[in-house]
């Protein structure tokens, strides 16, 4: 009896995962299918796809052999999946909670182009932190420095297209307020065309003494050259005990 050689020749065009059926030849020969010819047997190999069992918080991505961890913002409850080249198993859309950036990725959504989840962004409102003297135009990204004649106590506010926030008119008890202003004055000194702020609390000493109606309101004196506002380049010097000081507002501190 001559011998018979066995050539399994298989051509794959692309990577397959499956678990292989063999077939067992008991006799040593398979007539059936023998090639009387080249004493060649024409075996064929059946394949069946490879499943996963993915534990809760995984799934299986396309075209891959082995279950991963649930992104961000899905949830996946586990189970037996089946390898598939072109579609994902066992994730399940949620809401995606977006940044005020507007950017999110949805990459690991694709297989093949195919399999797109349809996300719905949640946005945030973006919040803006104003320092004194500043407040939130309405529909405006950016805190702005306060009008004149009105304070701007400063806070956190939100934006608001219709809305302008940490903004007051000054009111008629004091009713005066430099640009950029975090309070009001009862009074303001005029010098030509420049003009102090008075107030009613003495910040420093010596200090411009000026008396309204049986109240003394006060300027501020600095021996360090100070205009007299933020809003002029001119300086108001005063003489005292020989030494040289300089006539000044609070608008001067926050330059």
């Amino acid at each position: 009896m001559k011998p018979v050689f066995i050539f399994l020749s298989l051509l794959f065009i692309h990577n397959v995962y499956a678990d292989p059926i063999y077939q067992n030849i008991t006799s040593g020969c398979d007539t059936d299918n023998l090639n009387t010819v080249n004493n060649i047997a024409n075996l064929l190999p059946a394949f069946s796809p490879s499943v996963y069992t993915c534990s809760s918080g995984q799934f299986l991505p396309a075209d891959t052999t082995g279950c991963q961890t649930c992104p961000s913002g899905y949830t996946c409850p586990g189970g037996d999946m089946t390898f598939n080249e072109n579609n994902l198993s066992g994730l399940n859309e949620a809401n995606i909670v977006r940044s005020t950036q507007n950017t999110c990725s949805a990459n690991f959504l694709h297989a093949n182009n195919n399999n797109v989840a349809n996300l719905i962004p949640v946005f945030e409102i973006s919040s803006y932190n104003c320092a004194p003297g500043t407040y939130l135009p309405a529909n405006t990204d950016e805190c702005r420095p306060c009008l004149k004649d009105n304070k701007c106590i400063g806070g956190t506010y939100s934006f608001n297209e219709t809305t302008t926030q940490g903004i007051e008119p000054c009111p008629s008890s004091a009713p005066h307020a430099p640009t950029g202003s975090a309070i009001c004055y009862e009074h303001i000194l005029h010098i030509g065309d420049d003009t102090v702020y008075l107030k009613s609390t003495k910040l420093t000493t010596p200090s411009l003494n000026i008396g309204i109606d049986d109240k003394v309101f006060y300027a501020n004196m600095t021996t360090t050259p100070t205009t007299m506002s933020r809003a002029t380049e001119h300086y108001l010097k005063m003489l005292v005990n020989g030494a040289v000081y300089y006539v000044c507002d609070d608008s001067t501190y926050d330059r």
